[in-house]
């Protein structure tokens, strides 16, 4: 029995997540499919756009055997820190032979090849690095530019420095070699492999044809007010799970819907709290209360944005603030081990049997009822947990039918069997 694990989003799903579930079963050759999906936000600092239970019955319906969840801690967080607590719960589970990941090169070597200077850090390169950093480029930017440095002048793979730029600014080759680097770092046995992602990027933001990027078709939703529009980029089962749940108020959500959220706390916090913030640090605190201003999130980031200040990182930053997600809290967690436990979303009927395979051989508690589990939890386990209950609350406050925004949806929301 070979499993394959997928990291995902599925924010919505779409065309292009049925080719890779279908052509990662195939290059892995491998019988099931366990996803670990992004809770009720993502990686790019902001709310999904559906919820993860209506995400969680799209995969299901798709061909997703089992969907386990990536504490929101992780799932916001930088690429890094993302890909390391996703490769973590694989790894946990003790039955996932494989990963496959999109990427825009399609070269599993390159992206080793790089991940492993990122890991091992020579000298050198820690050198170059902290000259790039110091020259006021952003972490991202002064990475790149280190490692072209560094393969020119002290490696004998005289990488084509365009190719670099290339690998390095495309995002899903980052978390490609975030992923390779978790694998290192957890001395884990699962075997990567890659696919090139086709007729799409990540960051497309027009519909094309029937494969579109989800950063499209959601863009499409949010500005055309029309689900309509998208019925052709994902699959017959996604797409009316996606219009009735619009339909009915549960989304969909963006960063801008928690503004009057983030103005209130803003309102009443210093900057001795906000420094507490994961991701506030470099005098970010200060900017925020300068040109904080009561209006959209939008209007505040547009003022925040500079070469050092990305959007993204923006955007985590003000979600952290939301969330009070600070710096102490996210040591702890990552000091121990990061993820501390597995929670099941839902899965299909018919590969129930592999639930008793992975009760056997994971490392982690699983969870399926959490009422039940905060019981029995350990004391860090029922803390990241407890803190998961409040982050869906918060999520909640911000649903356009506010008949929905109630208290406690993690203890009233069954696992999902499809």
């Amino acid at each position: 029995m070979k499993i394959v694990g997928l990291v995902t989003e599925y924010n919505p799903f779409h065309n292009g997540h049925v080719y890779h579930m279908n052509e990662s079963k195939k290059i892995c050759d491998a019988d099931y499919t366990i996803a670990v999906m992004s809770g009720n936000y993502v990686q790019r600092g902001a709310p999904a756009f559906l919820d993860k239970w209506h995400r969680t019955k799209m995969a299901l319906n798709n061909g997703i055997d089992i969907v386990i969840e990536l504490p929101t801690i992780y799932s916001s967080s930088s690429a890094e820190f993302f890909s390391y607590g996703a490769v973590k719960l694989l790894n946990s589970t003790g039955i996932v032979s494989s990963i496959s990941f999109g990427s825009e090169t399609g070269n599993i070597n390159l992206l080793q090849q790089i991940s492993t200077t990122l890991s091992d850090e020579p000298i050198e390169y820690k050198s170059l690095l902290k000259n790039e950093l110091n020259n006021g480029l952003g972490f991202a930017n002064a990475r790149t530019k280190a490692l072209i440095n560094y393969y020119s002048k002290f490696d004998i793979r005289k990488f084509n420095p365009n190719d670099l730029i290339d690998v390095l600014s495309s995002p899903n080759n980052i978390l490609g070699i975030e992923y390779l680097k978790a694998l290192n770092r957890l001395n884990s046995s699962i075997k990567p492999y890659t696919l090139s992602r086709i007729q799409s990027s990540y960051h497309d933001q027009a519909i094309i044809k029937t494969i579109s990027s989800a950063s499209a078709i959601r863009n499409s939703i949010e500005t055309k007010k029309d689900s309509n529009l998208v019925n052709h980029t994902m699959p017959y089962e996604s797409y009316e799970i996606l219009k009735s749940a619009i339909e009915q108020g549960f989304g969909p959500l963006t960063l801008n819907d928690f503004s009057q959220i983030l103005n209130y706390i803003l309102a009443t916090s210093d900057k001795k709290h906000l420094k507490t913030i994961n991701g506030i640090s470099e005098g970010l605190e200060n900017r925020i209360l300068n040109y904080y201003n009561n209006k959209s999130i939008t209007v505040l980031l547009s003022k925040l944005s500079t070469k050092r200040y990305t959007n993204t990182r923006l955007n985590r930053a003000l979600l952290n603030i939301i969330l009070n997600i600070t710096t102490e809290k996210f040591d702890k967690f990552h000091s121990y081990g990061g993820p501390q436990y597995i929670k099941i979303l839902g899965f299909k009927k018919e590969s129930s049997h592999l639930l008793k395979h992975l009760k056997n051989n994971c490392d982690l508690p699983i969870i399926s009822n959490v009422k039940d589990s905060l019981k029995q939890l350990p004391a860090l386990s029922y803390e990241m947990l407890n803190d998961e209950i409040t982050y869906t609350d918060i999520y909640n406050l911000a649903l356009p039918n506010k008949s929905l925004s109630k208290k406690g949806k993690e203890y009233t929301s069954e696992i999902i069997i499809l």
